[in-house]
């Protein structure tokens, strides 16, 4: 019976080829799943940042439809015995948005949207971290380009954070200046985009 015979350097060429043809399969696998994975990240951003920023401008009851209500995370909890959370988020993502209501001090009640991760132990990389500054970006530019809203020019930065800002032109239907502001820490550990009542001006009650 004849035996098939390779050359050595045949053989460590054909080797070579499979594995160079293996790396490039999985390299190519691995850019789809994260260009898949980046756009469902973004999505999720934009569908409930979306939601928690008209929610806050107009002072109206957050859409919820479509999502589930879920526990806010210790780390986002507000123990004040004047704050009121509740959390929702779509199955399937990895982003949750919080809602806060407190009353101040002088009984007046302003309100907080926040859309993070909802799990406190995940770290976006410096990919995902552009991405979702300049889905922000994009977001802002819209806006002011409506005039319906105003860059922050007083926004102060807090290293090492990085923070990016606009503001509702008008008050909203609660009397309150409203800012929309994204913060995020370089090491990945910490992610926030937030549409809140300010508190540094005062709203109608006051």
């Amino acid at each position: 019976m004849m035996k098939l015979f390779i050359h050595p350097k045949r053989h460590v060429a054909l080797l070579v080829a499979i594995l160079s043809w293996v790396i490039a399969v999985l390299a190519l696998s691995v850019t789809f799943f994260s260009a898949d994975s980046s756009q469902g990240l973004l999505r999720d951003f934009d569908n409930l940042f979306e939601r928690c920023r008209l929610s806050i401008e107009t002072n109206s009851e957050f859409d919820h439809e479509g999502l589930e209500e879920t526990e806010v995370l210790a780390r986002d909890e507000e123990w004040h015995r004047s704050y009121k959370q509740q959390a929702w988020i779509r199955a399937g993502s990895e982003l949750y948005a919080v809602l806060t209501e407190w009353t101040s001090a002088n009984g007046t009640t302003r309100h907080v949207c926040s859309v993070k991760f909802a799990d406190a132990s995940r770290v976006i990389d410096e990919v995902e971290q552009a991405l979702l500054l300049r889905r922000f970006s994009i977001i802002q530019t819209k806006l002011i380009g409506k005039g319906t809203h105003d860059r922050d020019r007083k926004l102060s930065p807090i290293p090492p954070m990085v923070n990016a800002a606009f503001l509702l032109s008008t008050k909203n239907p609660n009397g309150c200046r409203v800012i929309n502001f994204i913060t995020f820490n370089p090491d990945g550990t910490y992610f926030g985009a937030t549409t809140g009542e300010q508190t540094v001006h005062p709203c109608r009650p006051e």
